[in-house]
């Protein structure tokens, strides 16, 4: 497990690569889990300037949601969080975003299938909550973890996403990835029909490139970026490729 200062840092370049991805903005907020002290870091929400989040503007809560440090409430949405981590132990690292790909899929009836090699991370499928409910109850976040499952990734219909990481370096990854995806299959479905991967091709391409090295990648590489961004939204957004 890393150490505080390690998991306030990349927390909080996590949400930095996020708004400069064009991922999270006004809204949409992010967590890590720290299961051997019970405490859950929660990016500022409130309106806050997710381009310049740092380590100590983190709000800290305990796993029922009570804030213990930091300046603000948590999200609003925050049993989201405490009920996956609670479900998943291992899920330490939590996005719930409006991405604008990814939330396509929650408003269509047609069901998700990944379309690119990269997008096998999530073969498996992603369910849809279908309830039009804001997520701010522990009953409602329950619901939520429970059909989520085992699963990477939840959508919740005409809302957004729900993606849960081994670490931070993962969970930043699997929503890159996520839109990514979602994104090509979007541009591609005017040009003929769609090919998507059977989870049996999915599981193959993972057992020839295991997610942690292709995660860890991804951090380092978005992390450069995100070093010499110019904090200004739409200049800082480089696609997924």
């Amino acid at each position: 497990m890393a150490s505080e200062s390690v998991l306030r840092e990349n927390l909080a370049t996590s949400v930095r690569i996020l708004t400069m991805q064009g991922l999270i903005g006004l809204f949409g907020h992010v967590s890590a889990y720290e299961p051997e002290r019970g405490r859950i870091y929660f990016s500022p929400s409130k309106g806050a300037d997710k381009a310049t989040v740092k380590p100590e503007d983190l709000v800290v809560a305990d796993i029922e949601g009570n804030v213990l440090e930091g300046n603000g409430p948590v999200p609003k949405e925050w049993p989201i969080h405490t009920a996956v981590h609670k479900a998943r132990p291992d899920v330490l690292a939590i996005a719930h975003l409006h991405p604008p790909c990814s939330t396509l899929f929650s408003i269509v009836s047609a069901t998700y299938r990944p379309v690119t090699l990269q997008g096998a991370a999530f073969g498996d499928g992603i369910p849809v909550f279908k309830e039009p409910h804001l997520i701010t109850t522990p009953a409602l976040g329950l619901k939520v973890a429970k059909l989520m499952g085992k699963k990477r990734a939840l959508l919740l219909r005409g809302h957004g996403t729900v993606v849960g990481g081994r670490d931070v370096e993962e969970m930043l990854y699997l929503n890159l990835m996520l839109e990514d995806d979602t994104r090509k299959a979007a541009q591609a479905k005017p040009l003929g029909k769609l090919q998507p991967f059977t989870p049996q091709q999915c599981r193959a391409f993972e057992a020839e490139e295991p997610l942690k090295p292709r995660s860890q990648r991804a951090w380092h590489y978005f992390s450069q970026l995100e070093a010499r961004w110019d904090r200004q939204p739409p200049t800082g957004t480089a696609l997924f490729v």
